[in-house]
Order: C-alpha cells, then sequence, then structure tokens
C-alpha cells in the first residue's frame, strides 16, 4: 500500500513529537546536588533542605530515612535543636518521581562546645555546681580567667581544685591563665601541662584562635609577652574564623577593683584592637560583664565560686552587668560565633553573637 506524502509527513510530525516528549517527561529525573556533609551544634537550630536539579517540580517528592530522633521532617526540609554533646550522626534524602530517583546520605558533624569561666577560688559547693552546669553541656574544651584557688602557693587547695573539677577534665581539655591568687606559685605550673612557656600560649579550636596571657607579670610594651603576643597575632591562620584572648585582670570593668588596674589599655588594648581581635575573657572581677569597646567585646567572667562582687561604677562602654555566678558557652556554626551565659540555675543570662 502506498500513502500519500502528506501522511508521511503527519507520522513523522508525530513521532518527533513523542521524541520530545521521551526526553522531557524524563527531564523531571530529580538530581540532589548539595554536599552530603554539614555542620551542626548543640542548642543551636539546625534545618537542612535539599538542593539539586528539578527538586521544585511539583511532580517532585522529598523523604527523609534514618534521621535522629531531635529532627521533624517537614514537607523537604528537616529542621530541630540537637541537645549538648552529640557525636556524629547522618541520615538519607531521598527525591523522586514517578519514573525515577535520586537518594543521598548526609553527614552531620557535630560540632562540640567551649566554655569560659573564672575565679572559682574558695566556695567549694558554688564551684561544684558551676562545674556540673558546665559538665552538662559536655564542652570539648574549657578555659579559666584565673584565680583558679584562694592561695597558689597552698598545696590542700589545688587537691581540692582537682577534686572538683577531675571528671570535667577528664573528658575535656583545660587551659587556665593565672590570676594573682595564684601568685607565680610553682604549684599552679606543676598543676597543668601547657604549651609554650605555660604562662602565655595559644590554642586554635572550632576556627577560633585563643590566646591566653598572664597579666600579673610584666605587660609593658618592651616585655617579653608583649614582644610574645604581636608576634602571635601577626602570625595568625587563614583558616581562623575569630580571635580571643583571655587572661585575668580586665581592661574594662565597673566592679570595684580599680580602673584597668595594670594598665592594660595603653598596652595590649592597642595591640589587639589593631589585629582584630574579636572577644576577650577577663576574671578578677566578681561578676558578670559585657562591654563593647574599640570593635571587641570585653567579657568579665569572674563567677566561678569566688564571693560576688556588686557594681561600683558606670562606664560607657559597659552594657550588661549581672551579680551572678555563670559560665560562658561558645558555639561556632556557619561563620558565626554564639556566646550564651548561664547561671547556676542553667537560665541563660545574656547572649551574644558575631558573624565572621
Amino acid at each position: 500500500m502506498t500513502f500519500p506524502r502528506a501522511t508521511f509527513l503527519l507520522i513523522a510530525t508525530i513521532c518527533a513529537m513523542l521524541t520530545a516528549c521521551d526526553s522531557s517527561c524524563d527531564n523531571d529525573a530529580p538530581t540532589i546536588t548539595l554536599p552530603n556533609s554539614i555542620e551542626a551544634t548543640g542548642g543551636i537550630f539546625f534545618c537542612y533542605q535539599p538542593e539539586g536539579t528539578d527538586l521544585d517540580n511539583p511532580n517532585i517528592a522529598i523523604s527523609f530515612e534514618n534521621y535522629p530522633s531531635w529532627l521533624t521532617a517537614d514537607t523537604d526540609s528537616l529542621y530541630g535543636t540537637p541537645p549538648d554533646g552529640l557525636g556524629d550522626t547522618s541520615f538519607v534524602v531521598i527525591a523522586s518521581s514517578s519514573s525515577s530517583a535520586d537518594t543521598l546520605e548526609i553527614a552531620i558533624d557535630m560540632i562540640p562546645c567551649l566554655v569560659v569561666y573564672g575565679d572559682t577560688r574558695s566556695d567549694h559547693d558554688t564551684h561544684r555546681q558551676v562545674v556540673a552546669g558546665i559538665a552538662g553541656l559536655h564542652p570539648a574544651t574549657v578555659f579559666h580567667t584565673g584565680d583558679l584557688v584562694d592561695d597558689g602557693r597552698v598545696a590542700a587547695q589545688w587537691d581540692s581544685f582537682n577534686l572538683i573539677t577531675e571528671q570535667m577534665r577528664a573528658s575535656a581539655e583545660f587551659f587556665p591563665a593565672a590570676g594573682n591568687h595564684e601568685k607565680q606559685s610553682q604549684l599552679y605550673f606543676d598543676n597543668f601541662e601547657l604549651p609554650g612557656n605555660e604562662q602565655w600560649y595559644s590554642v586554635d579550636r572550632n576556627g577560633i584562635h585563643f590566646i591566653i596571657l598572664n597579666s600579673c607579670v610584666a605587660t609593658d610594651t618592651a616585655s617579653e609577652q608583649y614582644q610574645w603576643l604581636e608576634s602571635d597575632l601577626t602570625q595568625t591562620s587563614d583558616s581562623t574564623d575569630f580571635t580571643i584572648a583571655i587572661f585575668h585582670h580586665p581592661p574594662y570593668s565597673t566592679g570595684p577593683h580599680t580602673e584597668d588596674e595594670r594598665g592594660l589599655r595603653d598596652t595590649w588594648v592597642p595591640l589587639l584592637e589593631q589585629y582584630g581581635v574579636n572577644v576577650v575573657f577577663n576574671g578578677h572581677d566578681h561578676c558578670y560583664e559585657r562591654s563593647f569597646c574599640g570593635g571587641i567585646y570585653y567579657i568579665v567572667a569572674g563567677g566561678g565560686g569566688a564571693p560576688l562582687y556588686d557594681q561600683e561604677r558606670q562606664h560607657e562602654c559597659s552594657q550588661v552587668f549581672l551579680k551572678s555566678f555563670h559560665f560562658c558557652k561558645l558555639s561556632t556554626i556557619n561563620d558565626r560565633l554564639i556566646v550564651n551565659v548561664y547561671d547556676l540555675a542553667g537560665e541563660q543570662i545574656d547572649r551574644f553573637e558575631l558573624l565572621k
């Protein structure tokens, strides 16, 4: 049988349409392209939404499998706030159409928190409560702002300090700054194994460069410590997101001690400002205070157990003053540094946040 030319044209047109449909109808095959490793940290809201090809197509269904119990699945996302102390985990995301599907296992890397506290001295019951609160956060590293004991020359006081902190220090690194009550005693240095010369040193944790200094010895611009500090600041790694300095005497405080007792506003502070230090943690005054001056947050974290102090004066840099026992939790996630401050009851008494 012979078909007219018009019939051939019609058949050819239909075949071309079918071919186009075959290629376009399967174009809704989804592809998940999001990196398979993401980060989360305890106490900070977490949300995951897959990214990829054709995932916005209404014919694509998104589902999740094997996700941890702290997460909730929505139509196209997972969200929740992880508790502190969790290990790394994972889940599976599935994007499916009527004809195909794509799956990807997503690893969640849990970033542990860090803690700063100080001025523990002789109130052992309060110190135990502070340590219990810190231990509940399961920190990877704990920093102390000085005055660990009442008299650093008395061995029995170090025995008490070690008894109170031994479980916390068994699971977390511990980096102290020397306070005036340590009295430069050899017992202080014998009690810890610290980097560098153990009086001033630096460590990097969670994208933060921590500089621990000794404000109880020479701090002038000609001192060995000043020269070391300037050298350390100039050699900060490119991978550093934030820089934090920790030492005992506060440059900014409205507590009862002499304002800027060690004259650090004329020595260290200009250097810290020049090299973009983000936060300074101090002790000495037994209170919590947040000040902001010269682009730097100055935090007095002296509420670890020593007798609490009242506010004695005002200063334009001071933002928050609280007569409260406390500790500070540092969390890093997505180029953010989040500082939460808690009292003995576990209540949040302050919070501030920095962006890289």
